[in-house]
């Protein structure tokens, strides 16, 4: 068999998966000396500079009703500064925000959520590209090489779509036919033979299309399991700090606490979901794939077992005819 069936997903899945890991390190290596700068400027001692003695003025107070005026009026324009703030801030900037809040639990769910990217990147390529051609094409290319030139023929097309999972199973029940002799097994001997055949091509190329697809379920279930663990211990963090904390600092402890808990918990719901949608897609693709291969392995064995039994009594007749002679 010259050309031979590669299994070429593996090689695809290392590679997403090596470099899905790469760029985990690098954004986690980013992040941490984000917050190492951050860290480095707040505690940064502050110079003050002397001051001159203002000159003294004479302060008229205002009305009460103009200062509780212009005080509404500074909050106004205050909001809406802030508000222009959080605008001007894009989506990525938002979301570094929200991952630091998170605090550690959010690593090992961005390690997971690339990981379920990962696989089903390597999944989607392998099973709509790679196995993803219509057995239905191929099936009637090699009907109609053998009715044009006969066994030798249909042999050549199917060698030529190997790779393929139909091509492979229509190749290795065509070439039991022509390597059988007919003269020395009956009719069941034959069906036997090219069902073996078929079936052992089958049940080869199954497990290759179902591979690793249930792993991206796995992934997705445990990126929720992060989440809930980021929440626990956030919750665990905040109730035993508080009782040792000034009544001054609970109130920054507790929301800094309550962050933890919401934000990563989110990220693991959103690493979830994106995950079933995920798996959900790539299962139906791989159970409709399964399911149309061994619909045309069943009609390849009887095909190819009719097609012999046609040549073996034939060969039978001429025999005879040659004996009697």
């Amino acid at each position: 068999m010259k050309i031979r069936t590669i299994d070429r997903t593996i090689k695809v899945s290392y590679f997403f998966v090596s470099v899905c890991l790469a760029l985990f390190v690098f954004l986690t290596g980013s992040l941490f000396s984000q917050e190492g700068e951050v860290q480095q400027e707040q505690t940064a001692p502050t110079v003050q500079q002397p001051t001159a003695p203002a000159p003294t003025q004479e302060v008229t107070t205002p009305p009460g009703g103009a200062v509780q005026e212009g005080e509404k009026a500074g909050e106004v324009e205050e909001k809406k500064e802030e508000g222009e703030k959080k605008e001007e801030k894009g989506l990525f900037a938002k979301l570094i925000e929200a991952y630091k809040l998170g605090d550690w639990p959010m690593h090992f769910i961005l390690l997971f959520f690339i990981i379920i990217l990962a696989f089903s990147i390597e999944r989607a390529i392998a099973l709509y590209f790679v196995y993803g051609k219509n057995p239905a094409k191929t099936f009637d290319e090699v009907k109609a090489a053998f009715e044009e030139g006969g066994l030798d023929r249909a042999l050549e097309v199917a060698k030529q779509n190997s790779n393929l999972p139909i091509g492979a199973i229509m190749y290795s029940a065509l070439r039991v036919a022509k390597e059988t002799n007919p003269s020395n097994i009956n009719e069941e001997e034959i069906k036997e033979l090219v069902n073996s055949a078929v079936e052992e091509e089958f049940l080869r190329f199954v497990p290759k299309i179902q591979r690793r697809v249930p792993l991206i379920h796995i992934f997705a279930n445990t990126a929720v399991l992060l989440g809930l663990l980021g929440a626990v211990i956030g919750l665990i963090e905040a109730f035993a700090g508080v009782g040792a904390l000034d009544p001054a600092q609970r109130q920054i402890y507790l929301s800094k606490s309550i962050a933890i808990v919401m934000h990563s918990t989110a990220f693991g719901l959103i690493a979830a979901i994106t995950g079933v949608i995920l798996f959900a897609i790539i299962s139906s693709r791989a159970n409709n794939l399964v399911a149309t291969l061994e619909e045309y392995a069943v009609r390849t064995g009887n095909w190819v077992a009719i097609m012999a039994i046609h040549s073996a009594r034939k060969l039978n007749k001429e025999q005879g005819k040659s004996a009697s002679k």
